[in-house]
């Protein structure tokens, strides 16, 4: 699957050319019939957006914009490798379609902008997390929400210590490990079993790894969602003298990577991502009651809308479950021109302040929780 990291919501969040744009959302399921269910609801979603751009376009441009969600719908294959949600962008600047960890709401929006409100948790500080399993055998990326945790396909990236090294013959000396020292505390450990990632030269260990972090800085670039390591001492410990990424989490799984599947992974990872968060996020909202007072922050959505557009939030809390357009949708599929339906207009405001936050630095929280009570937004200003 697509990586939906902020670099790439950032990307899709700059202005394009001039024309028309279409976003389609909708849940989608791994298994069983809902698959085919998934199929015709769709279908439907895309015609029912095609209906909404004749109303001002020519037919056979309405058929070129849609002509990637039309073949979606057509291929089998893909509606077979789901995940928990699928994300697609049509504009006169070409296509983009992402399978999201995370269930997204039944929606088209029509209009000179795309929308990406939907896809925020993504790329937030709430729930979505990463973790880089290690091993000399096999190196892997897995993205993750709270229930999911999917492959990450890196075409560039070395993924085992003979991409990178020759192999050496086995030495019959072992690692020993040191002790923790009396009385103090440190990162939580999970421990496991397994004896791969020993009999390895430290400069040897090191290059594989420096070359496994190049490969990876592309793709993170601007990227801050926690990050789990899994695998054996010394890799782990190796791989943290050379790592560039800056959300490694302190706490670490250690377990032999190769002997765990993406379920187990999620298993052991989630309870170090979920302490994190909730301590990051408790942080936060207590600084916001702080600053609120000093004309720092607010929850008032006109106010904050215009904070952003002038590149002035610092940080942003987007409510979601349920998200603001399901909301005005009473339940049903929602299909949307932008800037024609009143029911909408509070929507894109929030959009419109999440876009200008995140393409100014700025950190979005897609949240569950309320920040400030009948409020969509709350947000703190840099000044």
């Amino acid at each position: 699957m697509d990586l939906l990291t902020r670099t790439e919501l950032v990307s899709l969040a700059q202005p394009g050319p001039d024309g028309t744009y279409v976003s389609l959302f909708m849940p989608t399921h791994r298994v069983g019939e809902r698959v085919e269910a998934d199929q015709l609801r769709w279908k439907n979603l895309v015609n029912r957006a095609e209906a909404l751009l004749l109303e001002d376009l020519r037919r056979p441009d309405v058929e070129a914009l849609l002509a990637p969600a039309h073949q979606l719908h057509d291929d089998p294959i893909a509606w077979r490798y789901m995940s928990e949600g699928l994300a697609m962008f049509l504009g006169p600047g070409g296509n983009r379609t992402f399978q999201v960890a995370a269930p997204m709401p039944e929606l088209a929006t029509v209009g000179a902008r795309p929308v990406l409100g939907p896809t925020l948790r993504l790329c937030s500080g709430d729930e979505r997390f990463l973790v880089l399993a290690l091993s000399q055998r096999d190196v892997r990326l897995l993205e993750g929400s709270r229930n999911t945790m999917e492959p990450v396909h890196l075409p560039d990236l070395p993924t085992s210590l003979r991409d990178a090294v020759e192999p050496e013959e086995p030495r019959s000396h072992t690692m020993a490990r040191p002790a923790d020292k009396a009385g103090r505390g440190g990162p939580a450990v999970f421990y496991g079993h397994g004896a791969g990632d020993r009999h390895l030269k430290k400069d040897e260990v090191l290059r594989f790894l420096r070359s496994v972090d190049a490969g990876l800085h592309a793709v993170l670039a601007r990227e801050s969602a926690p990050m789990v390591l899994v695998g054996l001492d010394p890799l782990v410990s190796a791989y943290r003298e050379v790592s560039t990424y800056g959300h490694v989490l302190d706490d670490a799984v250690e377990h032999n990577a190769d002997q765990l599947e993406a379920d187990g992974l999620h298993e052991m990872a989630w309870p170090l991502v979920e302490r994190r968060l909730r301590e990051e996020r408790a942080r936060v909202v207590d600084r916001f009651h702080e600053l609120a007072g000093a004309g720092r922050a607010s929850g008032e959505l006109p106010v904050v809308a215009e904070a952003a557009a002038q590149g002035r939030v610092e940080t942003l809390f987007v409510r979601a479950d349920p998200w603001c357009w399901e909301q005005a949708a009473d339940g049903t599929p929602a299909v949307v021109a932008l800037g024609a339906d009143e029911r909408y207009l509070g929507c894109e405001q929030v959009d419109a302040a999440a876009v200008a936050t995140l393409t100014t630095r700025g950190q979005v929280y897609a949240t569950s929780e309320t920040v400030v009570p009948g409020s969509e937004v709350a947000a703190i200003f840099r000044y």
